[in-house]
């Protein structure tokens, strides 16, 4: 089974956030090695029909993302579906970098899955600084 990494981003692609200077670096900079979802629903039916192909989630916090009511979806949104849906479903969360430039969404939503990994999977976190901006392959980046 292929695994696919998701780039959750209205904008950007994943050169623009992973490449030689900043993100990931450049083994994670190639677009066709990336799903890229464009909104929060896109990601919900990404997360609901491949979460058991998805070994990393790229996230960005402002997405543009507006319904009919006028509420806005935001990255920090994305993360709290993936979290509720592995609770539901009894899923390990996969791999996880935040790219976003917003400073206090990026800390939302790492704040959201270090307190689920440290809560629900047990996770030792002691050595995740405010510097790292996710995991991949079990180790903090």
């Amino acid at each position: 089974m292929k695994k696919i990494r998701v780039f959750l981003d209205d904008i950007r692609t994943p050169e623009m956030a992973h490449n030689s200077i900043k993100g990931l670096g450049l083994d994670y900079s190639q677009t066709d090695n990336w799903v890229i979802v464009r909104d929060y629903f896109e990601f919900v039916k990404m997360i609901n029909n491949n979460f058991d192909k998805i070994e990393l989630v790229s996230f960005d916090h402002d997405l543009a993302c507006l319904d009919k009511d006028g509420h806005e979806w935001t990255g920090k949104d994305a993360v709290d579906y993936l979290i509720n849906y592995c609770l539901d479903n009894l899923k390990i969360l996969p791999d996880w970098y935040v790219h976003t430039d917003n400073t206090s969404g990026r800390q939302n939503i790492i704040g959201a899955i270090n307190g689920y990994l440290k809560v629900i999977e047990g996770k030792d976190l002691n050595d995740f600084r405010y510097y790292h901006n996710g995991i991949v392959n079990y180790k903090f980046v």
